[in-house]
């Protein structure tokens, strides 16, 4: 049965003016993997005004770090898009403690996920959000009271509106530089009638024959998609087979639902006046501001049922009941004083509540039912997961294993025990795991206790490592030594003979030059938010949406743009590696080879990477590597016929917060415990 779905369609519209010590950028991320989808679209606006230090790669951290906790581990278990923008809200307002005390800069921040019909929006300073339905235009911030218009000193995220989206809705976000605000009415009108394109043609306009013009925003245009739901028992990051959202197709006669706001500060909860401003079309009811987190629940929140045989276990015949009509008849006749009478009660109780204590809880075994569903659920997911092996249909069997075993991750008891061990024994089997264990490598914070390390790469016993803000450092085992600091934001860190290099993943590229020690930085033209990227004979190559674009001889400057191929037949592409033709994983688990810009072969690894998951080959190497940090796993296949060859655990090292493969087929990973491990 088709599902009627609600999807953003996303137009980005940024604009410069040129403006010193002043830099603006949206990122827009609808997922690279399905659970991602699942989640929802994310989107970071952003503008930063400094003095002296160069600031501009805040917006990118900014963007970096929203993005990396919406979509974390924890958020893609739990598919639920107001606890994943929470969370996110209170990472960002941790690391803006530590800028705002160190630096001195304007800084202003909008962020929204839309999920299903679903919208959450806050903001840091001044950021607009404009709403177009029905032919109405609605200022969703300013309906809001507690959202003051002058946002000076604002150094925190405060509040979160959430509230509904309908298809056909349009949606404009954006920073009101002078440019906008001064041609908001005209603007507003053309947001109202014009569709998308035409209202991106006209800001294109603008910024074309408008002295100084500047336009950070986003245009983003509700439309409805029709799905076949695949259904599944569990949401984890490695999931293929989820579960489809509740139909979000709306009906016309249903009424328009609320915006709430939740403040993350105050503890009350506060009712605002349900008075509607003039320019508020009447659909828009009464607007409600809780404390996030810690006020009474939501109403909606589903109660537990009492079951009244559970609590008249007590009146029920036991081998004690003539013992307990005893005491009672012998306290009733007034034969004991008062204080005896109280001791007798005292008495028949603890006879009464212990021994059915304890029987409840031999009985459950301390298990609520929702966690002995939770159990059951996963042996049935094994026995059907070995009759997909008996029918070498291995990527549906592994895909179902690894959720299972992620839903049992947090029970201890012997019968969850016992499947997790089923499980991984047939995972095993399955990936053919080495025997092999990672060895550590390096402990930084034994060396270094203030570094935080984000990535690590690794060429012929030259070990990098970069922190979140840029400092790179070479590592032994016995030294952590700095070579130097980028202002550029980290997302892709890369280690050759003669340089280390860093790619921020949209704009920025810089190389460290290990002979003459020094540092230079460019800035790309045409820039993309790239899903990964990878530098092969110092050319960059950029993977976005379904387009690698490639940076010719950006190692010596290089930052012409062109397109290298675009391949909109082979699914979602996730990650890309090189060795002369270049290969692109789908998401489907599909491995696809280029030479030459032109799609030459395809190969199906019969499994299902999880979002995060990348690969590593190398020009004499007959292997392809796939790092799964998911799943704690490093597969390697021969890379001619896809065969799975064997498959590296890591366990041991905890929870991976990177890893690298260098040219030599040693496996490089760095533990969020800031250790670095090797295996080979």
């Amino acid at each position: 049965m088709e599902k009627i779905t609600l999807k953003p369609a996303i137009k980005e519209l940024i604009y410069k003016s040129g403006e010193d010590n002043v830099h603006f950028d949206v990122l827009a991320y609808q997922g690279a993997g399905n659970q991602e989808k699942m989640l929802g679209s994310l989107f970071v606006l952003g503008h930063i005004k400094y003095s002296q230090e160069d600031l501009s790669y805040t917006i990118s951290l900014i963007s970096s770090l929203a993005k990396r906790e919406y979509y974390s581990d924890i958020s893609l278990r739990e598919q639920n898009a107001k606890s994943a923008f929470e969370r996110t809200l209170k990472k960002l307002n941790e690391v803006l403690d530590d800028f705002f005390q160190n630096n001195n800069f304007k800084l202003n921040i909008g962020l929204a996920a839309i999920s299903g019909e679903n919208i959450y929006i806050s903001r840091l300073g001044k950021f607009k959000i404009a709403l177009a339905r029905n032919g109405k235009y609605i200022d969703i911030l300013n309906n809001v009271e507690l959202f003051s218009k002058d946002a000076e000193g604002e150094k925190q995220f405060s509040n979160i509106i959430s509230g509904k989206v309908q298809s056909k809705d349009k949606i404009f976000a954006y920073f009101p530089s002078r440019s906008l605000t001064s041609r908001e009415k005209q603007l507003n009108g053309i947001f109202i009638k014009e569709n998308q394109e035409e209202f991106g043609q006209k800001i294109a306009h603008l910024a074309t024959n408008t002295t100084n013009f500047s336009c950070c925003g986003v245009h983003i245009d509700m439309h409805e998609v029709k799905e076949i739901p695949v259904s599944s028992a569990t949401y984890t990051k490695s999931t293929f087979k989820t579960r489809t959202p509740n139909d979000n197709k709306e009906k016309e006669t249903e009424p328009e639902a609320p915006l709430e706001s939740q403040n993350t500060k105050q503890p009350s909860q506060i009712r605002l006046n349900s008075g509607k401003p003039q320019d508020v079309p009447d659909q828009i009811p009464e607007i409600t501001v809780a404390d996030q987190g810690t006020g009474p629940e939501s109403p909606e929140m589903e109660q537990s049922r009492i079951i009244p045989a559970e609590f008249l276990v007590s009146k029920r015949e036991t081998i004690l009941t003539p013992v307990i009509k005893g005491l009672r008849k012998l306290i009733s006749t007034g034969k004991l004083g008062e204080r005896a009478r109280r001791r007798g009660f005292i008495l028949v109780s603890a006879i009464i509540i212990f021994p059915v204590l304890i029987f409840v809880l031999w009985k459950t075994g301390g298990i609520s039912n929702e966690n002995r569903n939770t159990i059951k659920q996963a042996g049935e997911n094994v026995k059907l997961a070995q009759s997909w092996l008996n029918q070498s249909n291995f990527k549906d069997a592994r895909t179902l294993l690894q959720a299972s075993l992620a839903s049992l991750a947090s029970f201890s008891d012997k019968k969850a025990e016992n499947i997790k061990l089923q499980i991984n024994q047939t995972l095993d089997d399955l990936d053919r795991v080495s025997d092999k264990q990672p060895t550590l490598f390096a402990d930084i914070s034994a060396q270094n206790s203030n570094l935080k390390v984000s990535f690590v790469s690794a060429y012929d016993g030259l070990i990098s490592i970069i922190d979140i803000i840029g400092l790179i450092f070479n590592v032994n085992q016995n030294e952590v030594s700095q070579l130097g600091q980028f202002k550029i934001t980290p997302q892709f860190l890369y280690t050759s003979s003669s340089f280390a290099s860093v790619f921020n993943g949209s704009d920025a590229f810089g190389i460290y030059d290990l002979k003459s020690k020094k540092i230079e930085q460019y800035t790309l033209k045409e820039p993309v938010s790239a899903i990964d990227a990878i530098l092969y004979e110092n050319n960059l190559y950029i993977l976005s949406d379904k387009t690698i674009y490639k940076y010719a001889d950006a190692v010596t400057g290089g930052t012409k743009r062109t397109i290298w191929t675009s391949d909109n037949a082979s699914g979602n592409l996730t990650s890309i590696t090189a060795d002369g033709n270049i290969y692109a994983l789908a998401d489907n688990g599909k491995l696809i080879l280029y030479f030459k810009g032109k799609k030459t072969g395809e190969l199906d690894l019969r499994l299902i990477p999880a979002s995060d998951s990348r690969i590593f080959t190398f020009k004499d190497s007959a292997f392809l590597f796939l790092a799964d940090k998911t799943n704690k796993r490093v597969y390697i296949f021969d890379k001619t016929t896809g065969e799975l060859k064997t498959t590296y655990k890591l366990e041991a090292v905890g929870t991976p917060q990177d890893i690298s493969v260098s040219s030599d087929g040693t496996v490089w990973i760095l533990s969020t415990d800031n250790k670095i491990w090797t295996l080979k």
